[in-house]
């Protein structure tokens, strides 16, 4: 604070993707996260798709980087909220034998707890979300359409097998 009583930083940072330090909202969140998710997806689908004794199966090693990146995501998520980015580490136990679904309770809990709008100890509030940034959140609609109707197509086709 300075003497006028008004906070001696910034009150608003422009966020940047897969930054380490600093704070996102929640719209900024599902905007970043949805990029590891798709690629992770996409390559899953094109290896199963593919499948020949020549393609080295590297879904694993994909879903541990996919996981670091939304960890870090998360860890700037779980500061705007006010909670210790160590917490970024549950995004790891779905892989420890834990139900899937975890995973995704952690995500809809990050999307949904709102985060202080002032200056906490991680530093200050992000600015206000672009219309680029909402519209990569509302990619989750599509991502999800896209999913269901994935399984459900394929579902037939597996059940032949």
């Amino acid at each position: 604070m300075n003497e006028a009583g008004e906070p001696a930083g910034p009150v608003h940072y422009q966020p940047h993707l897969f930054q380490a330090a600093g704070r996102i909202g929640r719209v900024r969140y599902m905007a970043y996260s949805i990029a590891p998710v798709a690629l992770y997806l996409l390559f899953s689908f094109c290896v199963l798709y593919f499948r020949t004794d020549q393609v080295v199966d590297l879904r694993f090693p994909l879903l541990l980087l996919t996981s670091a990146l939304l960890a870090v995501i998360a860890s700037r998520r779980l500061r705007d909220i006010g909670l210790p980015w160590w917490l970024a580490a549950l995004l790891f136990v779905p892989m420890a034998g834990a139900p899937a679904w975890l995973h995704w309770l952690v995500f809809a809990a990050l999307s949904l707890l709102p985060g202080s709008e002032l200056a906490n100890r991680d530093g200050p509030a992000p600015c206000a979300n672009d219309g680029l940034t909402v519209a990569a959140a509302y990619l989750w609609i599509v991502l999800f359409a896209g999913a269901a109707w994935l399984m459900l197509s394929l579902r037939e086709s597996l059940m032949a097998m």
